[in-house]
């Protein structure tokens, strides 16, 4: 079993990370000067700025745990195959001309890997 899957959604959130990064310098800037703490809401741009940057993060989360998982030749359960699919269908109906087009081999490699992993082992 090839270890790719949880690789491509550190790629990803990594992308979405230093691209938010670039985007959205300004507002980011603002809430690092201001020290972080009580520094988003009430200021244009910065709640953008900061769910972009987080959801990148958790993206890089999420991919280092799949990527756990394919190292330990672990099965993968079947929700998170699905789950993880039905989202990036929500993300890319919601945003066509978004990312979440990024998100479909990983997310077709977590069905693929299920369905593998449920497969009878032997003759």
């Amino acid at each position: 079993m090839t270890r790719w899957v949880g690789r491509w959604i550190i790629l990803v959130g990594v992308i979405h990370c230093v691209f938010g990064a670039v985007v959205f310098f300004e507002p980011l800037s603002g809430i690092a000067r201001d020290g972080i703490w009580n520094a988003v809401d009430g200021y244009s741009g910065r709640p953008l700025a900061f769910w972009f940057e987080f959801v990148g993060l958790l993206t890089i989360l999420f991919g280092t745990t799949v990527d756990q998982i394919e190292e330990e030749k672990q099965a993968f359960p079947a929700f998170l195959g699905y789950g993880f699919s039905f989202l990036t269908l929500l993300g890319i109906l919601a945003m066509p001309m978004g990312g979440g087009w990024l998100m479909v081999p990983s997310a077709v490699g977590l069905l693929l890997k299920k369905a593998k992993a449920s497969e009878p082992v032997g003759p």
